[in-house]
C-alpha cells in the first residue's frame, strides 16, 4: 500500500503515517507469485525457476511454463526497500507502536495506539480482524500451516531448474500434507512443510518431519546439510468471506481483507492488485475499491475444495494428483490467478473427480446459496 501511494504522482506528498509494533526488517518470509506481467518491485526477486514439478502416488509431473515464471521474494528485501524509500519522503513518518483498536467520526478514520491516537482521511489496516467476522460462522476453518529451513548441504542434490511445487509422497497421518523445495543451487534449497488441517505442529514435529524427508528424498543425515535461516506460518481457510470495511473510513487490506485465497492461501499478488485499485480509486477522488476480491464462482470452487480439504484428506490428495496429471500446469495457475473464463474452468473441473464436489456442493449449499 505504501509503495503504490509514493509512486503516485498525485498522491506521493500527501502526509502518510505507518504505523506498526516493529519496523524493523525481518528475514523470516519467503514469497512465491508467478506472473505473466512483470510487478513493479522486480528488481527484489530473489529468484526464478521456469519448470515446476509435482508428486502423488508414486508418479511425478514435471513442466516448463511457458506463460509465467515462478518467483520468489525475501521479505527481508521486500520490507528494507520500501522503508528506505520512505525514509526519503518527509511526509512520511514511522512509529513503532501497539494498534489496540480503530474508530471513525464523520469523514475521519482514527487509530488507537499505545502511543496515543491518530486520525486521517482514510486508514487501511492489516493488523485486527474485523469485529462483524465474529458475528459470522466458519464452517471450516482449517490452517494452512508450514516450517521452512534454507539448509545447504555437503553434496548436490538438488535440481536449481526445477521448483518441487508439491511432494504429496510422505506421511499423511494429520491430514493433507505436502513438501515444497524451492532449489537455489544444487547444494542450496529452502525446505518446507506444509499441511492443510484445523491444528498447527509443535515445532519438534515440524522438524522431524524434515529431517525424515531430507533423509528419505535426498538423502541428508543431519550431518550432511546445515541450516542457514527458518521461518514458520499460518494462514487461514475459511469458508466465511471477510468484510471489505472495518468501519467508516477504514479498509480492511490483507488477509483481514479477505485477500488471501481459501483454498491455497496465495495471498501476494492478490493484495498488490488490490492496493493497486485502491490507490487508482484516491487519485480520482472516489472512495477506496473493494472490487478487487474474489468473483463469485471461484468462491464457490474455494468452498467445495475446502469441504473436500477438511473432510476427505485422501481424495484431495487425489484430485491434485489428477489436476496436475491432465492439464498444463500453465492453465492451472492461471485458475488459481481467477485469470480464467467460464469454458477453461469446467474443462479443469472435468479433469478430476467429480462425485465429490457434487457432494461438497450439497454439504455446503447454505454458504453458496447465499452468497457465498
Amino acid at each position: 500500500m505504501l509503495w503504490y501511494l509514493l509512486k503516485s504522482e498525485t498522491l506521493s506528498n500527501k502526509k502518510i503515517l505507518l504505523l506498526d509494533i516493529s519496523l524493523k526488517p525481518a528475514d523470516d518470509k519467503t514469497w512465491c507469485f508467478w506472473e505473466d506481467v512483470t510487478l513493479p518491485q522486480k528488481d527484489l526477486i530473489f529468484h526464478s525457476w521456469d519448470t515446476l514439478l509435482v508428486r502423488a502416488f508414486n508418479n511425478t509431473y514435471s513442466e516448463t511454463l511457458s506463460r509465467y515464471r515462478y518467483n520468489c521474494m525475501r521479505s527481508l528485501d521486500y520490507s528494507r526497500s520500501i522503508l528506505d524509500m520512505a525514509r526519503n519522503h518527509t511526509n512520511v513518518d514511522l512509529l513503532e507502536a501497539e494498534i489496540h483498536g480503530f474508530d471513525s467520526a464523520d469523514e475521519t478514520g482514527i487509530v488507537q495506539t499505545n502511543k496515543g491516537c491518530f486520525s486521517a482521511d482514510w486508514i487501511f489496516q492489516s493488523v485486527l480482524k474485523p469485529t462483524e467476522i465474529n458475528g459470522k460462522k466458519a464452517n471450516i476453518k482449517l490452517k494452512q500451516h508450514f516450517m521452512g529451513l534454507e539448509i545447504e548441504s555437503n553434496k548436490p542434490v538438488f535440481d536449481p531448474d526445477k521448483v518441487v511445487l508439491m511432494d504429496f509422497d510422505i506421511p499423511q497421518n494429520n491430514g493433507v500434507s505436502f513438501f515444497y523445495v524451492l532449489p537455489f543451487s544444487k547444494s542450496k534449497a529452502l525446505v518446507e512443510y506444509t499441511l492443510f488441517t484445523a491444528n498447527i505442529l509443535t515445532k519438534k514435529e515440524y522438524l522431524a518431519g524434515i529431517e525424515k524427508y531430507l533423509k528419505n528424498r535426498y538423502d541428508l543425515a543431519d550431518e550432511n546439510y546445515t541450516t542457514i535461516r527458518s521461518e514458520i506460518g499460518v494462514i487461514p481457510m475459511e469458508d466465511r468471506r471477510y468484510p471489505a470495511w472495518y468501519t467508516n473510513r477504514i479498509l480492511n487490506i490483507g488477509t483481514v481483507g479477505g485477500l488471501t485465497k481459501p483454498s491455497t492461501g496465495y495471498t501476494f499478488t492478490r493484495i498488490h492488485r488490490h492496493c493497486k485499485s485502491i490507490v487508482k480509486d484516491l487519485e480520482q477522488g472516489n472512495e477506496p475499491s473493494v472490487s478487487n476480491r474474489s468473483d463469485y464462482r471461484f468462491r464457490v470452487y474455494d468452498i467445495m475444495l475446502l469441504y473436500l480439504l477438511d473432510t476427505d484428506p485422501g481424495m484431495s490428495k487425489k484430485i491434485f494428483h489428477d489436476l496436475f496429471k491432465r492439464n498444463s500446469f500453465d492453465s492451472i495457475l492461471q485458475f488459481l490467478e481467477e485469470d480464467t473464463h467460464l469454458g477453461q474452468e469446467l474443462s479443469i473441473m472435468a479433469s478430476v473427480p467429480y462425485m465429490p464436489f457434487l457432494k461438497a456442493f450439497y454439504m455446503m449449499k447454505q454458504r453458496i446459496f447465499t452468497g457465498a
